[in-house]
């Protein structure tokens, strides 16, 4: 089964160049049960290893803005420090629930730029590269956001690219893969230490993911781009809004009255 949530999830990512911890977080929570901290520690991972074939690509056709990587990279790293620092001192009763509804929001933000990006396309034409201080403050909160929930990298920081830094598209997917890589390298041994990463599910991942990665970016030159992010932003407010105010995860959904507690030692790494 996680194979092919991978191999799906690729292949969105492939066509549209996001959706990958937007798609794959809450899958991994509704679909196969797991927990929202190790879905999202193991999201991380898995994304670490999808960036780096995808960025890896882009790098080699020079397709990629070095400047704007490491002025992001400069706040989104710390960004992902504090993030994972703010989730070990969540105490663990509240955990997962809370990222529940966290990952729930930020897919709802995630689905509406979508939606902001697909119509701002071909009418906002940025001028100039931000000032420093604005980059390094929009890596900060992107590193925050992808340490805490696995979203953001290329849901929300690719939409904010297009409407506010005078890239080419390929340039933008180039170095929004490349920051995320360095990103969910960053935000992986945060997680890690916290034990909140399954390496077994996040390898059982990539083995559809990749050639999904592949297959996805073949299919991409002759689907609609713009009618599949607007689908896709659509989807992701729906979850969002099931994770938000209905959603539960049956590995850690409280039982019913009379019921036994069901436990999660399927997935024995610590969630603390």
């Amino acid at each position: 089964m996680a194979a092919l949530i991978g191999l799906i999830v690729g292949m969105v990512v492939g066509v549209t160049s996001t959706g990958g911890g937007a798609l794959l977080t809450p899958a991994l929570v509704l679909i196969v049960g797991v927990p929202p901290s190790i879905a999202i520690g193991s999201d991380v991972l898995i994304a670490s290893g999808m960036k780096l074939f995808g960025g890896g690509f882009y790098a080699i056709r020079r397709e990629v803005h070095w400047r704007t990587v490491c002025h992001l990279a400069a706040g989104s790293i710390p960004g992902a420090a504090v993030g994972v620092w703010i989730l070990n001192r969540i105490p663990p009763a509240l955990l997962e629930t809370a990222l529940r509804r966290g990952v729930g929001v930020v897919l709802i933000v995630a689905g509406a730029s979508l939606i902001g990006r697909t119509v701002a396309a071909h009418r906002v034409v940025p001028k100039r590269i931000p000032d420093l201080p604005v980059t390094v403050s929009l890596g900060f909160f992107t590193g925050l956001l992808v340490s805490m929930t696995s979203i953001g990298s290329g849901s929300l920081l690719l939409s904010v690219l297009s409407l506010f830094y005078p890239l080419s598209a390929q340039t933008m997917v180039g170095t929004d893969l490349v920051h995320a890589l360095l990103l969910s390298s960053a935000a992986t041994v945060g997680h890690s230490l916290a034990g909140r990463v399954d390496v077994g599910l996040a390898a059982a991942v990539l083995v559809g993911a990749i050639p999904g990665v592949l297959l996805g970016a073949r299919m991409a030159i002759a689907m609609p781009e713009r009618s599949l992010r607007a689908g896709l932003a659509v989807v992701l407010i729906a979850i969002g809004i099931q994770l938000t105010m209905f959603g539960s995860s049956r590995a850690f959904a409280d039982p019913a009255p009379g019921e036994p507690q069901v436990e999660t030692s399927e997935w024995p790494l610590s969630t603390r």
